[in-house]
């Protein structure tokens, strides 16, 4: 295979796990791997929009002899994602890739937000994927695959966040970050059983979340986030797809996430290393007025509006 034109995530045959793909990014990565050739198992926790789901997949799909399954399971429980990926594998057998796309946020002032809901985003975000990675690293493992096969896959959904945070998703921004380092570090582990660990690192995705999202997202964090221009759920799922066929470790889906992830290299391995290291260096400049100035459009507007302490966002205790 040549070393720099192969498609690293290779998917026609192979069978694809793709948490929270009943919706938003999950489904649209569900679609377009369907559309190379993939068969698609999805997971969520509700049935019927499972069901609809599965209906959009397979009309996407490349030939009509692809497998596509919903299973219903409620991944914040070790046991159901044990259970969920168990179903799988009776259906279709071992997975090749597992993709986590489950996540929500609530955004607000820390300080503002319930505890239940600060739990509730830990759960969500950072334990369903803990668990599934968990279950599908056990599952994998005891089939291992013949040395030339394509390697198996698991995939991380992060945020561009985990980069570089902003004042009110402080309850959201933890889990997302929590979800790059187990990546880095379960990247180095997996060498182990020649199983590639990637992330992929989103914007604002205009899915059904975003504007339940904008109901409690502090005006503060409009104003920051207003460079973001954002994208639509196909559109993130043909951007990190495109540079995971290339093989990178971190896989961004715009040029706001090739800046943030440029200023926060840290020892995650580069896709070019020659360009990343450049442009690290460009943005690591950069950043020495970028920073300043996101700091500073907090201190206006707190001049502007009065001490926070004395306004919250709609959450309350």
């Amino acid at each position: 295979m040549p070393l720099f034109s192969s498609n690293k995530l290779p998917v026609d045959g192979r069978l694809v796990v793709i948490t929270g793909g009943s919706q938003g990014m999950g489904l649209s990565v569900a679609k377009l791997l369907a559309s190379k050739g993939a068969n698609v198992a999805i997971i969520a926790r509700n049935k019927e929009k499972l069901d609809r789901a599965v209906g959009e997949i397979r009309a996407s799909a490349a030939r009509d002899d692809q497998r596509f399954v919903a299973v219903s399971a409620d991944l914040t429980s070790a046991g159901e994602a044990r259970r969920a990926l168990e179903e799988i594998r009776t259906w279709g057998g071992v997975p090749d890739i597992v993709w986590t796309c489950a996540g929500e946020a609530f955004p607000g002032f820390f300080k503002d937000q319930d505890v239940q809901l600060l739990e509730k985003q830990v759960r969500t975000n950072y334990l369903s994927v803990l668990w599934i990675a968990h279950a599908a690293l056990n599952i994998m493992t005891q089939s291992p695959l013949p040395p030339q096969s394509p390697k198996r896959h698991l995939i991380f959904t992060s945020s561009v966040m985990a980069f570089y945070p902003l004042a009110g998703y402080n309850a959201y921004t933890p889990s997302k970050a929590a979800i790059r380092s187990l990546a880095d570090g379960l990247r180095q582990e997996c060498h182990l059983y020649n199983i590639a660990v990637h992330a992929c690192f989103p914007g604002t995705i205009y899915s059904p979340g975003f504007e339940t999202e904008q109901l409690t997202k502090p005006e503060i964090t409009k104003i920051l986030e207003g460079s973001d221009e954002g994208q639509t759920p196909d559109e993130v799922a043909k951007q990190c797809v495109k540079r995971l066929e290339k093989g990178h470790a971190l896989a961004v889906s715009s040029f706001m996430g090739e800046t943030l992830r440029a200023a926060s290299w840290g020892a995650s391995p580069r896709g070019n290393w020659v360009w990343d290291t450049i442009f690290a260096w460009i943005i690591n400049i950069v950043w020495l007025f970028m920073g300043p100035i996101m700091d500073s459009e907090v201190v206006k507007y707190r001049k502007k509006n009065g001490d926070a302490t004395f306004y919250s966002t709609p959450h309350g205790a």
